[in-house]
């Protein structure tokens, strides 16, 4: 008994050294980043984002990179949740989910240049844009990564609509399709909803992916144009840093971006968490009314 007491001690033990160290690491990256960023991020502050190095150009094209890529995997991915979770049979839905799995572990570079390889030369040879890339690029890429994520969260929502719900649609006299259009997708709207939130997280925060295909422009445009050269923070993170020395003012802007990266996606984070508290409570409430 006292053996078996020490074990579930010592197992506490070691989670709480585990959850502090991890707390502690994040906590230590968030401090260096600032300590080092400060000089820039305070002249941000003191000229409106406008001074020497800004950043804001770079927030836009992130931001509207990631959700671009985040529509075109739901254009793709959730039409596909939609077929797998109501009109597929199993064996066909058997071969998709690992073959989306196995999409999902791809490493972000291949797509990167599959990208650059096989969009960005034949837009050139149209005469569409030049072979360094654009936004529009940046935006299939993106997509095709959201995809796994996009389709499996989705199906998994939709397959989670109460089964006596699609009984009674179909019971009243309405088609599969308008089962699934007004009944499964309202019900299932939180988990999709938490899945293309997760997948613009991921999108605001991939690097070498975007940094082939998006034509690292510096200082990049603040346009809406899809064929347009871009740039995003992890971009200029990932390409500047092999160019600047130590300590000058680029260095400390890039660790002052970072810091700038770490809020947006923090804020992100905390519109997921919300999302997920409030299904949950609908469910709650729901379950509790049956």
């Amino acid at each position: 008994m006292k053996g078996k007491m020490f074990r579930e001690k010592l197992i506490k033990t070691a989670l709480f050294i585990c959850s502090v160290t991890s707390i502690g690491i994040v906590f230590f990256i968030v401090i260096y980043m600032t300590y080092l960023g400060f000089p820039i991020i305070s002249g941000w502050l003191a000229h409106g984002f406008d001074s020497e190095y800004s950043v804001l150009p770079y927030m836009f094209n992130s931001i509207y990179l990631a959700l671009g890529g985040t529509v075109v995997g739901i254009i793709i991915g959730l039409p596909c949740a939609i077929y797998l979770a109501e009109f597929s049979n199993i064996r066909l839905r058997n071969m998709v989910k690992p073959a989306l799995e196995v999409l999902n572990g791809f490493p972000s570079i291949i797509l990167g240049i599959l990208g650059f390889t096989l969009i960005c030369t034949q837009l050139a040879r149209f005469g569409i844009y030049g072979t360094e890339g654009c936004t529009l690029v940046g935006w299939v890429v993106l997509g095709v990564m959201s995809l796994p994520l996009l389709a499996s969260v989705s199906e998994d929502s939709l397959r989670a609509v109460p089964q006596e719900l699609r009984e009674a649609s179909l019971g009243l006299g309405a088609t599969k399709w308008q089962t699934t259009v007004e009944v499964l997708l309202p019900g299932a709207f939180s988990g999709i909803l938490t899945a293309a939130l997760l997948a613009l997280m991921n999108a605001m925060g991939e690097t070498m992916a975007v940094l082939l295909v998006i034509g690292l422009v510096i200082p990049p445009p603040i346009t809406l144009s899809p064929f347009a050269g871009s740039n995003s923070i992890t971009s200029l993170i990932a390409y500047g840093y092999q160019e600047v020395s130590v300590g000058s003012p680029r260095y400390l802007s890039l660790f002052a971006a970072g810091f700038v990266l770490f809020i947006m996606t923090a804020l992100l984070n905390v519109v997921i968490r919300i999302v997920i508290a409030n299904r949950r409570k609908t469910s709650s409430k729901g379950s509790k009314a049956q």
